[in-house]
C-alpha cells in the first residue's frame, strides 16, 4: 500500500461521516479550522496594526472592551498598556503560535518517524542506540529540553541575530523535544510489518532496504503518526506559550499568545483584566479544540475502540 492509498483509507467516507455525526469532534474541527483561517488571514482581518508605532497613541492605553464602561467602539476587546488593539494582537499572535506549533510538530514527526521506522527495520545495535536515546530523553520534561536548547542557541548566536532567529530556534527546540514519542510508536509498527510476507518477498527480489522502509513500511505508520501529530500540536502550542511567557520564546516584535499573556499578567490584579484574559481564552479554546480532534482521530483509527 502506497502513501496515497494510506491517506485515502484514513479519510474514507465512513470516517468523515462519523465525524459529522459526532457533535463534540465536529465542533472541535470547526473551531480549529476557524482559528487556522483567522491566523492565515490575520493581516487582513485585524482592524488595526498593533505593531506600527505611527498608529499608536498612549491616550488609548488601558481601554476596556467595547461593551464595558469606558470602552471605545474602535477596539472590540480593548487595548493594552501601549494602546494596541487587543483583537488585532491576538489574531497576529495566534499566527505565530500556530506557525511554531505546526512547524515543530513536523520536525518531531519527521525525526521520530525516520528513526523509529529505520530502528524497527534494521534492528541490532542501531535500534538499541535509538531507543535508549529516546528513553533517556523521555525522562526529561519536554519543556526543560526546549528551554535548554533555546538557551544554548541564544548564547551561541550573535546578539544581533538572536531576535531574528528566535522563532526558528523555538521551532527546533520544541521539535527536538518531541521526537521520542513518534520513534517509539513507529518502531513498534515497523517491527510488526517487517515480519509479514510482503516485506520478505521484497527482500527476496532484491528491493533496496530504504525503498522497503519508506515505500512499504511508512504507509502503515501514517495513522498513528497523524494521531500523535494532532495531539502533539496542542502540546507544542502550550510549550511555545510557556516559553514565551517565561521570556525565552517569541520576541516582543513578533508576539505570540504566550507573550501577550505575559504582558497582561503584569496588570491582572490592577483592574485591566482583559489584557491577559482574552489571549488566555484564545489559547485555551484552541488547545481544547485540537485535543478533542486528536481524541476523535485516536478513537477512529484504533480498531479496538470501534
Amino acid at each position: 500500500m502506497g502513501v496515497r492509498a494510506a491517506i485515502r483509507a484514513l479519510f474514507g467516507h465512513d470516517r468523515v461521516g462519523g465525524l459529522t455525526r459526532a457533535p463534540a469532534p465536529m465542533a472541535a474541527a470547526a473551531i480549529t479550522l476557524l482559528f487556522l483561517l483567522a491566523a492565515l488571514l490575520a493581516p487582513w482581518l485585524a482592524p488595526h496594526d498593533p505593531f506600527d508605532p505611527a498608529t499608536l497613541f498612549l491616550a488609548d492605553a488601558f481601554l476596556p472592551p467595547r461593551w464595558a464602561e469606558g470602552g471605545d467602539a474602535r477596539f472590540l476587546l480593548g487595548t493594552d498598556d501601549q494602546g494596541r488593539c487587543l483583537l488585532s494582537s491576538i489574531l497576529l499572535g495566534m499566527r505565530i503560535s500556530l506557525l511554531v506549533g505546526i512547524a515543530s510538530v513536523l520536525v518531531s514527526a519527521v525525526i521520530g518517524t525516520v528513526l523509529g521506522v529505520s530502528a524497527g527495520y534494521i534492528g541490532g545495535i542501531y535500534e538499541t542506540l535509538v531507543m535508549r536515546a529516546a528513553d533517556v530523553q523521555l525522562t526529561i520534561p519536554g519543556i526543560l529540553v526546549a528551554l535548554t536548547l533555546s538557551g544554548i542557541a541564544r548564547t551561541a548566536l550573535p546578539r544581533e541575530l538572536v531576535e531574528a532567529a528566535a522563532i526558528w530556534v523555538l521551532i527546533l527546540a520544541i521539535g527536538i523535544s518531541g521526537w521520542p514519542h513518534y520513534a517509539r510508536v513507529t518502531r513498534g509498527v515497523a517491527l510488526v510489518e517487517k515480519s509479514k510476507d510482503y516485506v520478505a518477498a521484497a527482500r527476496v527480489i532484491g528491493v533496496h532496504p530504504l525503498r522497503i522502509m519508506f515505500k512499504h513500511l511508512l504507509p502503515n505508520v501514517i495513522g498513528p503518526v497523524l494521531v500523535l501529530a494532532t495531539i502533539g500540536l496542542a502540546v507544542a502550542i502550550i510549550a511555545e506559550s510557556t516559553l514565551s511567557f517565561l521570556g525565552v520564546g517569541a520576541p516582543p516584535t513578533s508576539p505570540s499568545l504566550g507573550t501577550l499573556i505575559r504582558n497582561g499578567n503584569d496588570y491582572l490584579f490592577s483592574g485591566e483584566w482583559w489584557i491577559a484574559f482574552f489571549p488566555s481564552l484564545a489559547l485555551v479554546t484552541l488547545v481544547l479544540a485540537v485535543n478533542l480532534l486528536g481524541d476523535w482521530l485516536r478513537d477512529t483509527l484504533n480498531p479496538k475502540l470501534r
